[in-house]
């Protein structure tokens, strides 16, 4: 669990230095990484509420479309690849439900 903590942690600085490294401004600077903390948050805690509509808002941005979708998708097989791995029935409905988050917000940001 520690492990894929770090990796995650890993992958949304890679990806931050790569949209920061094109930005303009300080300002631009700080839009984009407040916006990549409130998607890791609402990919963290699919159950709340406002988790699908906060990665909704920013996937509809076509400035961010790819790289939100990208995200979601390399999330969904990481999901996928651990609920097909595990045999804990507690862990298998944690993962069926992010998965069918991921799911739901690469739909809506595909059809919208």
């Amino acid at each position: 669990m520690r492990m894929r903590a770090v990796k995650r942690t890993i992958a949304l600085l890679v990806l931050m230095v790569g949209l920061l490294s094109g930005c303009q401004s300080w300002q631009e600077q700080r839009r984009i990484g407040a916006m990549v903390q409130a998607v890791d948050e609402a990919i963290a805690h699919p159950a709340d509420p406002a988790a699908l509509q906060t990665v909704v808002r920013y996937g509809l941005d076509s400035r961010h479309y790819v790289m939100i979708r990208g995200w979601l998708a390399l999330e969904l097989k990481g999901v996928e690849s651990q609920l097909a791995a595990t045999r804990n029935p507690e862990d298998k409905a944690r993962f069926q439900s992010r998965a069918a988050f991921l799911r739901q917000a690469i739909r809506r940001i595909d059809l919208e």
